[in-house]
């Protein structure tokens, strides 16, 4: 059902942490950024992961890929690829600072190594919101590279969180839903992953709590996979 009330006091959070790695759709979500940094009062934080399944194969004696353009192949070369990742982190960080410097927000950037929701979630301090998108094609592509602004195409949708404990929640995703210019979506039976295709939403905006007390056993990682738009990752703040 969509969610008309006026929205209520801000929760105390410190931090968007933003996740990208090497695919084209994380970068989408710097415009959504500015939207939920503005919303929520808090610094930009930027971090790349560098994907290790991609350095560990790149090391492989005889790993090739085949290029999307040509439809050739190449040795695949642990020097290059780890330079290709580099100069992509670069970029980002410097997409970043020019949003935070429009945006007038603090920001910081740093490069780690990992598994993007892996390395991602290891950053994470209290108070802080996650917002990511995972990859839907693979890297590299003949799909166009999504817009950098991330303009939004859908309803802000808000899983509600268990127990009625919710209205901070319901007055952050009110207030990001109010800067998109979208309607809000609350969706008050979350039954997995399997069904958030069907939600046609921009941006999803899920409780950790809820992913922690899914019934089905999925976790973060499958619920972040399965999402067809970003999603933003809000801790519990008591």
């Amino acid at each position: 059902m969509s969610q008309q009330a006026e929205p209520g006091p801000k929760p105390r959070y410190h931090r968007l942490l933003i996740g990208f790695n090497h695919h084209t759709e994380c970068r989408s979500v710097l415009g959504f950024a500015a939207q939920v940094s503005q919303a929520a009062g808090v610094e930009l934080a930027g971090v790349f992961v560098e994907d290790q399944d991609l350095l560990d194969l790149a090391r492989l004696p005889f790993s090739a890929e085949i290029l999307s353009s040509s439809r050739q192949t190449r040795n695949l070369d642990f020097n290059s690829i780890e330079g290709e990742l580099r100069a992509i982190a670069w970029q980002m960080q410097r997409s970043l600072r020019i949003l935070a410097e429009r945006t007038k927000r603090q920001y910081s950037f740093r490069t780690v190594r990992g598994h993007l929701l892996r390395a991602l979630i290891a950053q994470v301090e209290a108070g802080d919101l996650v917002l990511l998108r995972t990859a839907c094609v693979p890297w590299p592509s003949t799909k166009p590279a999504m817009s950098i602004i991330g303009d939004i195409r859908g309803p802000v949708v808000l899983l509600e969180p268990p127990g009625s404990g919710n209205g901070n929640l319901v007055a952050l995703a009110q207030e990001i839903a109010r800067i998109m210019k979208q309607e809000l979506v609350v969706l008050r039976e979350y039954s997995g992953p399997q069904t958030l295709r069907s939600l046609n939403a921009g941006l999803i905006i899920a409780p950790a709590a809820l992913l922690s007390a899914d019934a089905a056993g999925n976790g973060v990682e499958h619920f972040v996979d399965a999402a067809p738009c970003p999603v933003l990752l809000v801790p519990e703040t008591g």
